[in-house]
């Protein structure tokens, strides 16, 4: 019996030291990380709506998404073919800015059960533009006879309508201006990038939107379903509720 009580009493005391010999606010600290783990967020540019340089309403929207998460976002902005082999290599925990086609991964083994979408905190089309003076398109056909170039990441959507492009670029910049000194009859894009972005460079004029659309995507975030970012998600979805009934994610697209 004397043993039970002199073990017991030197394991309190030993177990008292330990925690002392802790610097103050360290059992804290480590079970908020546990709560909030670090997560790597992958991204591409969206001039002017979403940059590195963190100006753009995206980035905006992403600061209010993310206030008073504890962990650490460490958030890498890639050019699009490296961006793909980061989220097919599962290199990234989340992508943002991303739509809710949960099934543009399901060639490399991520389906959309492995994925879950956080939004919308945006709608937009994919879009058509044409030159001002040309006649609209309202057919697949039509736009099929015409000399494209299209974002590269909608090539699922075209290849889809059987519509094949004589470029595929990145370059949002790019597109646009093929299109205003026309090199090409025909550019598709999605309205909310190209639309601001078109008046930004000042060719806003000499194209329009033709009357079909191609397809219609909400953006938001996208995280694969793991424990690590489950805290994350639910940060996000109550974020998303208090800024979508406040007002605020309305007031800030207004200008868009």
């Amino acid at each position: 019996m004397f043993l039970l009580i002199r073990f017991y009493i030197v394991f309190l005391v030993s177990l008292s030291f330990s925690a002392a010999a802790l610097p103050a606010g360290t059992l804290d600290s480590e079970s908020e990380d546990a709560m909030h783990p670090a997560l790597k967020i992958a991204s591409m540019e969206i001039p002017h709506a979403y940059e590195p340089n963190g100006k753009g309403v995206y980035n905006e929207i992403f600061a209010k998404l993310t206030e008073g998460y504890k962990g650490d976002l460490n958030v890498s902005f890639y050019p699009s073919a490296r961006y793909n082999r980061v989220m097919t290599s599962r290199g990234a925990d989340c992508d943002y800015i991303a739509t809710d086609h949960l099934d543009r991964w399901k060639d490399h083994g991520i389906t959309s059960n492995d994925l879950e979408f956080i939004g919308p905190v945006n709608t937009l089309f994919v879009i058509l533009y044409i030159p001002v003076d040309a006649p609209d398109v309202t057919t697949i056909e039509q736009i099929k006879a015409l000399t494209l170039a299209s974002d590269i990441n909608l090539l699922n959507v075209i290849h889809d309508h059987g519509i094949k492009e004589k470029f595929a670029l990145q370059s949002q910049t790019q597109m646009l201006n093929l299109l205003a000194i026309g090199r090409i009859s025909g550019l598709i894009g999605y309205d909310f990038d190209l639309d601001f972005l078109s008046k930004k460079m000042g060719v806003a004029d000499k194209m329009k939107k033709a009357t079909i659309r191609l397809s219609q995507l909400n953006d938001g975030i996208v995280c694969f379903k793991t424990e690590r970012t489950a805290a994350f998600r639910a940060h996000l979805w109550k974020s998303l509720n208090n800024i979508k009934t406040s007002g605020w994610l309305e007031n800030a697209l207004k200008d868009y």
